[in-house]
């Protein structure tokens, strides 16, 4: 009966990560898996422009350093104000390091690994083509393109939170990527504000809607779009930013992406945390299997990906087939979150009776 229950279980499992759209299973959350975040803070038109995009770059640096875990092989934060003796920053923001950098990434890169790019700065756009204005030559969305094919293997986040970023973005749309635009049109060439709330979002996880301590993409895209709103409307302004998201390869973005209908299915399972692909003990007291709580953690994880998707085919199943298999998931999501709640009430008993 047991053995029958837990083909029941992964049966489900596989069944729910399948999406119409996907080519293959995105944003797998595996101890495996590595995520590394790519931070790009270009040039600005105004100074008190350029200081405002230099706070967010090394704000969002330190918030996945602190609150995430990346460690510095991680993250790379290219800046157009660069100081030599801030060990954060990797380099000028300057297209030939943008490539020297991504190359040198590439290297280390698995098949299933995920990116997270980070446009901050300020963007330009003609009946042509948008740009990302950087230190030197200038980068289009048919720039970047190039460096996103080389990466068809991994899974990408691209995040550009500058003024008219729309164009940049919608030619980079493709399967299993999650673009966001602050912009919803070349129109919209004024300062944005998008990127302050984004990572608001995920600062101390301030965007988890679902209460489940952590923040999708889709859930920080969400905080962002409301938080920027309720800006201009508390300086009596009209919005001249409106921000679109597109993660279903289709080019056509969503300003309320809902990922039971249209965008938003791929968002909804990226996440920035990180699953430590080997365990460490530090801080967890001796007689604790820091393995099987890594384990535990990443079938926690599984099982809260597959509730989403199979939550998002409710339209497209059987009544019956649906209910049953969801009440499998979550039962299965209450046992091993109960089991790894233990452990951590185990360790914090070992860790108190320790110091006395």
């Amino acid at each position: 009966m047991r053995i029958f229950f837990y083909q029941v279980i992964w049966g489900c499992l596989l069944c729910a990560s399948l999406a119409p759209a996907q080519q293959r299973d995105y944003f797998l959350p595996k101890p495996t898996v590595q995520k590394y975040a790519v931070i790009l803070a270009g040039a600005a038109a105004e100074e008190k422009y350029a200081d405002q995009i230099h706070r967010w770059a090394l704000r969002l640096h330190d918030i996945l350093t602190v609150d995430y875990g990346y460690g510095p092989g991680q993250i790379v934060l290219l800046m157009s104000q660069v100081n030599p003796d801030d060990a954060r920053i990797s380099g000028s923001c300057r297209r030939e390091i943008i490539q020297d950098k991504l190359r040198v990434l590439r290297e280390v890169l698995q098949p299933g690994d995920q990116i997270f790019f980070f446009l901050l700065g300020h963007g330009t756009s003609n009946e042509e083509e948008a740009k990302f204005v950087i230190t030197g030559p200038d980068v289009s969305g048919q720039d970047f393109a190039p460096f996103l094919e080389a990466l068809s293997e991994q899974d990408i986040v691209l995040v550009n939170t500058t003024s008219s970023s729309f164009p940049f973005c919608s030619a980079l749309s493709g399967p299993g990527r999650v673009i966001v635009s602050a912009t919803r049109s070349r129109a919209e060439k004024y300062n944005t504000i998008f990127a302050q709330y984004f990572i608001a979002a995920l600062d101390g996880h301030a965007g988890d809607r679902d209460k489940n301590r952590r923040v999708s993409m889709w859930e920080a895209f969400g905080f962002a779009a409301k938080n920027v709103q309720k800006w201009y409307a508390d300086q009596s302004r009209i919005p001249t930013e409106h921000a679109v998201l597109d993660d279903n390869g289709d080019g056509i973005f969503s300003v309320d992406p809902n990922p039971a209908t249209d965008d938003g299915r791929l968002a909804q399972i990226a996440y920035l945390d990180l699953i430590p692909a080997e365990p460490t003990a530090d801080g967890i007291p001796t007689g604790v299997d820091v393995t099987l709580m890594r384990d535990l953690t990443a079938k926690i994880r599984e099982l809260e990906r597959s509730v989403f998707l199979l939550r998002n085919r409710k339209t497209e199943l059987p009544q019956e087939s649906y209910q049953k298999e969801m009440e499998l998931l979550l039962i299965e999501l209450a046992r091993i979150s109960r089991k790894l709640r233990n452990i951590h009430k185990e360790a914090t008993w070992i860790r108190a009776n320790s110091q006395k």
